[in-house]
């Protein structure tokens, strides 16, 4: 018997929750004294943070609505919430049931349980647009264990990831329209469909892995997003390093421990389209360069339509971007 049912991958959550707790377990030594105290600490950098992003993003939003300072099985957790509303809004196909719809659930349950599991144990924040209730996450465990890795001042550093992850939840709060530009981009992605001999004429031509299998507009889509996303996180940086300069005194130091490397990396090259160093690196360099020629305000002018986000060659060179939206390089 066939039914119509969604495009969206048939995921097995309870086991790739499983399969992540399994990853996620190598936590930190603390003492409970030590970690009320790292909550709490970082409870209130997010109450701060979110104030200061506000006042120095140059956007018109709001902080997260909802904060929740973690370990790594409740972030593992919102991500499975999260996923699960994206996937949800991929359209319609026939698929079969029963016996193959759980064979799929397993497989795509055991990738998504190792991927969390992986970044689940470096990652310091998240901020989740997608979800129902709309959340900000900090990982209370990784940020302990890297701030004690590093040397850094707690203080100082909880309110400097804070500040970085509150400005996603202002630009998103500013930008509604930015959720559904990514999500449109992602079911694009995901509802691809290149043909063997194209993706074999990619690979020839040199594209990268993620490049190589997207048809043009496929292609399209994933620039598109990928350049979306470099703004995104490089003005997050922009912002945090901002506010850190009247606010967090080892704020030098901060950035100097989170230098991103100015070489490729080994994801670079194979997936330069989803490459989070990159977007991170490239981001800041380009929000550095269009603030520095029309001020923070006029960086913030990206957030007001989709037109005026940068693409990807704009990333690379701002002063195009700078002739385009603001008329003048």
């Amino acid at each position: 018997m066939r039914l119509l049912m969604q495009l969206r991958p048939h995921v097995d959550w309870s086991l790739a929750k499983k399969l992540a707790g399994r990853l996620l377990a190598d936590l930190p030594d603390a003492t409970r004294p030590e970690a009320h105290q790292s909550v709490g600490s970082l409870r209130v950098a997010a109450r701060r943070g979110g104030e200061l992003a506000v006042r120095f993003s140059g956007l018109d939003g709001e902080p997260a609505p909802r904060v929740a300072v973690t370990d790594r099985d409740g972030w593992a957790h919102g991500m499975t919430v999260m996923a699960d509303a994206v996937i949800g809004t991929l359209p319609m196909r026939t698929r079969s049931e029963g016996l193959r719809k759980r064979l799929v659930g397993l497989g795509y349950g055991s990738l998504s349980g190792v991927a969390m599991g992986f970044v689940g144990r470096q990652l310091l924040g998240q901020y989740d647009a997608f979800s129902p209730e709309p959340t900000l996450y900090l990982i209370a465990p990784n940020i302990v264990a890297m701030q004690r890795a590093r040397r850094l001042v707690p203080k100082d550093f909880h309110l400097w990831v804070a500040i970085h992850e509150q400005t996603h939840a202002v630009q998103f709060s500013a930008a509604p329209w930015l959720g559904e530009y990514l999500r449109e981009r992602f079911v694009a992605i995901a509802t691809d469909d290149l043909s063997a001999s194209g993706a074999l004429r990619n690979l020839t031509a040199g594209r990268g892995a993620a490049s190589a299998v997207a048809s043009p507009e496929g292609h399209s889509a994933l620039d598109e997003m990928s350049a979306a996303m470099t703004l995104v996180e490089g003005h997050a940086d922009f912002v945090s390093d901002a506010v850190g300069r009247r606010n967090v005194p080892t704020v030098a130091q901060l950035r100097k421990a989170f230098a991103r490397d100015a070489g490729p990396s080994r994801l670079a090259k194979l997936m330069p389209a989803v490459d989070k160093t990159a977007q991170y690196r490239d981001g800041l360099a380009f929000c550095r360069k269009v603030a520095g020629r029309v001020g923070r305000r006029g960086l913030a002018r990206a957030f007001e339509a989709p037109e005026n986000l940068p693409t990807a060659a704009e990333i690379a060179d701002p002063a195009e971007y700078l002739r385009r939206v603001h008329g003048k390089a």
